[in-house]
């Protein structure tokens, strides 16, 4: 349990949180399909409030991080934060660049920048979450250093009835993740023995 909750863990928040991975990355899917997004509570210890964390991570077909997003919400609080995590080596200034669609683009300021990860966030409200149910497709876009966007697109397909609905239970999570680590494993190996072919046949 503690390794899936650990994936996508957000140092800049106040208190640990948890931002959960998921089947991101992967094409677009039907409304009535599996959704890539995931949804999962916990209480936190001290304030004995439940905080709930909508996520959706993008992974290349070989397991490479590309970026996560949660959205994580208080019981009992109107506020909400828009937390997303991208790799390494971007350019801190301006931050990064967070569209709906077409809609106005919103800037988000790195919090911290970790070894593995570096980390922004944003102040939302139920205006933008309705956006995202009625969106089709959220792009993030940080800069490198050479100060050019670099664009990850993430569906929003699922996200209603995902955001709307029961979280998961962390069994079903904990195989979910399983079986995401395993497809994972298997593409990286395909494409290393391609990679192996190749060199054969030049040889």
């Amino acid at each position: 349990m503690k390794s899936v909750m650990k994936r996508g863990l957000f140092a800049c928040a106040v208190g640990a949180f948890v931002a959960l991975s998921s089947f991101a990355g992967a094409p677009a899917i039907a409304q009535e399909e599996e959704s890539p997004w995931t949804k999962a509570c916990n209480t936190n210890k001290n304030t004995q409030k439940e905080i709930c964390f909508i996520s959706i991570e993008l992974r290349t077909n070989t397991g490479q991080f590309l970026s996560n997003i949660a959205i994580q919400e208080v019981e009992g609080e109107a506020r909400k934060k828009l937390l997303v995590a991208v790799p390494t080596g971007v350019l801190i200034q301006p931050g990064l660049r967070i569209q709906i669609d077409d809609g106005k683009p919103l800037q988000a300021k790195y919090s911290i920048c970790a070894p593995n990860a570096c980390y922004a966030e944003l102040a939302i409200d139920d205006s933008f979450i309705n956006s995202m149910k009625q969106g089709g497709e959220m792009r993030v876009a940080p800069y490198n250093q050479q100060a050019k966007e670099i664009v990850f697109k993430m569906t929003l397909i699922g996200f209603t009835k995902v955001y709307d609905g029961e979280p998961m239970n962390i069994a079903d999570l904990q195989k979910r993740q399983e079986e995401l680590q395993s497809e994972l494993q298997k593409r990286a190996d395909e494409a290393r023995q391609k990679l192996i072919d190749a060199q054969n046949k030049s040889e």
